[in-house]
């Protein structure tokens, strides 16, 4: 049986190897773009550079510390998504540690990283503790993310085992009109990273009644190459025909498209903005909505969780949906 130390040890190597400098990485990163112009080799390394700072023999540990470590190892299915770059790592990362082994089928979206990760840590001596499939078969138990429609359809296939499933979810930022200019250029990141892909990506902005959206938006033209996109500004000119032709009154920013409105679901290159009177408004929108949330981004009040800017950067303890999955993994 591999000791959690060795697992522990891998990574940390792993984490090394997650550099600018790593020309096989690198041609990874190159041939992912190159296949799928979402994953851009610029937002690429941003995903790298956390998880190499993430993978340190001090953080894991103490990640690892409120957790048993199994003697009965599961074959535990991992299904990746590919809306944002190695979205799919931190399950495999929990796998890992607590000591099951992980089949993991990637994302047709983004397999050339995940194909150097999983290489590179058999080469630390974890050969034992992963396998990549095309096919999830004899498995214990799973764990997916997707659509809303995929997680039906997940619900159906594997009801037979035990199952971690994940559907659509989006973030919000509850403003208080207090933020700096640093602030929201902050905040910008956590809108437009990754194109706004994420379920982490901000969505939907709160502000007092008194703020107006204007000085945000402003802070938000840090992001205004993402016109040269071409799959972005695709998504730009689409949605602005939409709102033009129904004459729903909206702005626009020359590549973004706010629009006042209480709800998570904007599309790309779309976002929602509303005004509050007090925060027992806020309060009752996240009551009702807190399935579709996955964070709340802002320095307001003990309802804003996430520091403005780190809505991409969460820690290893920052679990999809709210749900422990190395619970669900120490309960197997």
């Amino acid at each position: 049986m591999i000791e959690q130390s060795k697992v522990i040890k891998a990574l940390v190597h792993l984490g090394t190897l997650l550099t600018p400098d790593n020309e096989e990485l690198q041609a990874a990163t190159h041939r992912t773009y190159v296949e799928n112009n979402w994953l851009t080799q610029e937002n690429y390394a941003l995903s790298l550079a956390h998880w190499s700072d993430s993978l340190s023999a001090e953080s894991l540990q103490k990640f690892v510390d409120s957790y048993q470590y199994t003697n009965n190892p599961k074959k535990v299915g991992v299904i990746m998504a590919g809306n944002i770059p190695m979205v799919g790592f931190h399950d495999l990362l929990c796998v890992l540690l607590s000591g099951h082994h992980a089949v993991i089928k990637p994302s047709s979206d983004d397999k050339y990283v995940m194909l150097y990760i999983v290489k590179e840590l058999i080469a630390c001596g974890l050969d034992a503790k992963l396998s990549i499939v095309e096919r999830l078969d004899a498995i214990d138990a799973v764990i997916a993310t997707g659509s809303n429609n995929t997680f039906r359809y997940f619900e159906l296939y594997f009801k037979h085992i035990p199952s971690l499933l994940r559907k659509n979810r989006k973030s919000l930022a509850i403003l208080s009109g207090e933020e700096s200019d640093d602030e929201l250029d902050a905040l910008a990141d956590d809108v437009f990273q990754y194109f706004g892909l994420g379920c982490r990506n901000v969505s939907l902005l709160l502000l007092p009644k008194q703020m107006g959206i204007t000085r945000v938006l402003d802070r938000f033209m840090k992001y205004k190459e993402l016109a040269n996109h071409n799959k972005y500004a695709n998504n730009y000119t689409y949605h602005r025909a939409l709102l033009l032709m129904n004459q729903e009154q909206h702005l626009d920013t020359g590549f973004a498209l706010p629009k006042e409105r209480m709800s998570l679901h904007a599309p790309l290159a779309c976002i929602h903005y509303a005004h509050y009177d007090a925060l027992s408004e806020v309060n009752a929108f996240i009551s009702e909505n807190q399935e579709d949330i996955q964070c709340i981004v802002g320095n307001y009040s003990s309802l804003a969780t996430v520091p403005l800017g780190n809505a991409q950067t969460p820690d290893l303890q920052d679990f999809a949906d709210g749900i422990d999955t190395m619970s669900f993994l120490n309960n197997l």
